[in-house]
């Protein structure tokens, strides 16, 4: 009955076996039921044994039982023609898959490079518009240029002011002796080349000598022997104080040699006597000398390195709030400056005045606005600063 089972599921597996293949691989099943049939023949044939012999003792039919399954798990030969049918049939599908898989896999990695890639981007402008960029550097240049260009005009405005003054001279020639009139500076056909590199006198020239004619009472109460303009720059403010106070000795310092020469020039012309000397604000001047000290400073608000010129632009650039010239010249003032002196000083709003007061209260000195005007777009104002 064993083998007769045994046989029955053989043909049971054969017939499964082949409605299998014939579904799945079409004409290959013919040339695979052949042998498999062919097989099953040969197999029948050897292991038909007679009936009786079923019929054994318990022992040794186990025994014979398990020898035939272990000869039949060892060598089968139709198990085998399966095997190797169905790899033969499988292996080209099986490679293909292999292929597939592998570029599968290729691809995954290239769109994982491409999501990363991606990722970086999007990171990238996310901090993008997060981040607000620094306006405040540009918004401090373009301040500074809009001082660079009032200080063109306020030249360009001086420049035809004073031709109109020159017309007005070449047709009624008069001597002035007072500090209300502007003092005549050089004439411009013995000096040209000079006034591309020296800073004309403009509205702020004229507003310093208009404080100091307005100021001219307490400037007579305190009976000053020496004064001293620093910047003079063309020189018409120490003129003009020098022509309102014969008597006293007058000094001006700047930076720029030809501005030096031109102080002098617009003294000679007006004839008044000073000294006009070469040097970065007064450090060459000690032990309080002075009674008045005058600085039109250059106010303009610049980046540092470009208020450390020597030239023309020493007279406009200011620095940092335009303040950088005038801040070492504070400090300074204590040394030059006597105990009953006063300073007039110039500054504009962008220069923080409160600033300046602040400065000038630690060294013991008080102060007052003297006059102030607007300028086009520059809110001008003088200073005077006493004890």
């Amino acid at each position: 009955m064993v083998c007769g089972n045994s046989e029955s599921r053989n043909a049971s597996a054969t017939v499964v076996f082949k409605n299998e293949v014939c579904s799945a691989f079409g004409v290959q099943r013919l040339i695979l039921v052949s042998e498999i049939d062919r097989i099953n023949t040969e197999n029948q044939l050897k292991t038909s044994v007679p009936r009786q012999e079923v019929f054994m003792d318990d022992t040794e039919s186990t025994t014979t039982s398990a020898d035939e399954n272990t000869g039949n798990l060892c060598d089968n030969p139709t198990r085998d023609t399966l095997a190797e049918g169905l790899l033969g049939l499988l292996k080209p599908t099986v490679d293909q898959l292999d292929d597939r898989v592998r570029a599968t896999r290729i691809s995954q990695l290239e769109l994982k490079q491409q999501i990363e890639l991606l990722n970086e981007e999007l990171q990238k402008v996310k901090e993008a518009l997060n981040s607000h960029p620094d306006l405040d550097p540009y918004v401090k240049k373009l301040i500074a240029c809009k001082h660079k260009v009032t200080v063109v005009l306020n030249v360009l405005q001086a420049s035809q002011d004073r031709l109109n003054e020159i017309r007005r001279m070449v047709q009624k020639e008069k001597s002035v002796n007072t500090i209300s009139t502007t003092p005549q500076e050089p004439e411009q056909s013995t000096n040209k080349a000079d006034f591309d590199f020296v800073y004309e006198a403009a509205e702020d020239s004229f507003l310093l000598i208009d404080a100091l004619e307005k100021d001219l009472g307490y400037i007579k109460s305190k009976n000053p022997t020496f004064c001293l303009e620093v910047g003079s720059g063309s020189g018409v403010v120490i003129t003009a104080f020098g022509m309102a106070f014969p008597n006293t000795l007058c000094f001006s310092t700047d930076i720029n040699l030809k501005a030096c020469h031109m102080s002098r020039s617009t003294a000679i012309r007006n004839n008044v006597l000073f000294d006009s000397v070469n040097m970065d604000l007064v450090t060459c001047f000690v032990d309080q000398k002075f009674d008045v000290v005058i600085f039109n400073p250059p106010y303009v608000v610049t980046e540092t390195n470009e208020c450390r010129g020597c030239g023309i632009e020493a007279s406009w650039a200011g620095g940092v709030k335009g303040r950088e010239i005038t801040d070492r010249l504070l400090h300074m003032i204590p040394k030059i400056l006597t105990t009953n002196g006063t300073v007039y000083l110039l500054l504009i709003e962008e220069n923080i005045p409160d600033e300046v007061i602040q400065i000038m209260s630690i060294y013991g000195y008080k102060s007052e606005m003297v006059i102030m005007r607007r300028v086009r777009n520059e809110q001008q104002m003088v200073f005077k600063f006493f004890r």
